[in-house]
């Protein structure tokens, strides 16, 4: 590729995965798209399963949106640069799957630890061609990590299931042919794209968003789809009083041709809350309509974010969340 297109592309690619320029501009391949999409059907449906449990094991605030750094696609792979230790331990204890006696599976059915390595740790799918690194922190953190979730789950009476062979085990199996092949988890994996894709792409809420936090959660169909329609993948983006909203750069970050998803707006759904709502409520999806994001932009003040009267405890996210919200505003367009 020529110079002068690579270093566009490098910068582009910055904002939606928030990466330095040099580890952009390196994850760059001639004829690859500049965010690929994963190279099979398998990696594809364990970004959407780990991004689900991304959201759903978010519930604290942190300097960058859902406590990630940044991340880095790869057709192979994805690596979640994790903000801090607390986030860390948050998120592997929720994906390291263990059985309840009863015959309830937690976790993410099948995860196993690939390697443990001074990077951080790759997880992947026992049987599958699926990989996803947990980076950020020290190799320590990633041990006691799993050594305290390994502890738990003795000291609770369940079996730690991650530690076993590089196969499901048989509570794995029978769960995942009770509770996972039925008609919503065939919606699911039919829109497992759109929530890869914005996993690939969550540096879009540190970069161009001047957001207090973004917290999700996966929806319901809604009216406007033949039958039940696809599951919606719900974002939440939530400001601060007197900073304006970003909608329309983000839609067109969403959109766009050559970086974004294969998505517009969907105007074609019922408007089944007060218009005063939909216009900043923003749903997106494909002509094929399999999947459905919804952007949600809200205001609302958190005390926990207000640096000149927060708790020492939250003192330094609040600067630092102050500081992501000032640096996004110059992209403001509404």
């Amino acid at each position: 590729m020529r110079r002068d297109r690579i270093s566009r592309l490098a910068s582009h690619r910055q904002l939606y995965t928030n990466e330095t320029y040099e580890q952009a501009r390196d994850l760059l391949r001639p004829g690859r798209p500049p965010i690929p999409a994963p190279d099979c059907a398998e990696q594809r449906n364990f970004e959407a399963d780990l991004f689900h449990q991304v959201l759903e094991s978010y519930v604290d605030f942190s300097a960058f949106p859902f406590g990630i750094r940044r991340v880095r696609p790869q057709p192979d792979t994805i690596e979640l640069v994790i903000e801090n230790e607390q986030r860390a331990k948050r998120l592997l204890t929720r994906l390291l799957p263990s059985y309840e006696p009863g015959g309830e599976v937690h976790g993410m059915v099948g995860l196993r630890i690939r390697q443990r390595a001074p990077k951080g740790v790759e997880l992947h799918l026992a049987g599958q061609r699926t990989s996803a690194w947990l980076t950020g922190q020290s190799l320590k953190v990633w041990k006691r990590v799993e050594t305290e979730s390994l502890e738990h789950v003795a000291d609770i009476g369940w079996k730690a299931l991650w530690r076993g062979p590089e196969e499901w085990s048989a509570e794995e199996r029978s769960f995942e042919q009770q509770w996972n092949t039925g008609e919503w988890t065939r919606q699911f994996r039919a829109g497992a794209w759109s929530a890869s894709g914005l996993l690939r792409r969550l540096g879009l809420f540190h970069t161009l968003t001047p957001c207090d936090a973004v917290t999700g959660y996966k929806g319901l169909g809604i009216n406007g789809y033949d039958g039940s329609g696809p599951l919606r993948w719900c974002l939440d983006i939530i400001h601060r009083s007197g900073v304006r909203y970003q909608k329309q750069a983000l839609i067109e970050a969403m959109t766009h041709p050559e970086f974004g998803l294969p998505v517009s707006r969907a105007d074609h759904l019922d408007a089944i809350y007060p218009p005063e709502t939909l216009a900043n409520w923003i749903r997106l999806d494909d002509e094929a309509r399999t999947g459905l994001i919804e952007l949600r932009f809200t205001t609302c003040n958190y005390e926990e974010l207000q640096a000149q009267s927060c708790t020492p405890s939250y003192r330094a996210i609040a600067e630092a969340v102050e500081r992501r919200v000032f640096s996004a505003t110059p992209h403001r367009s509404s």
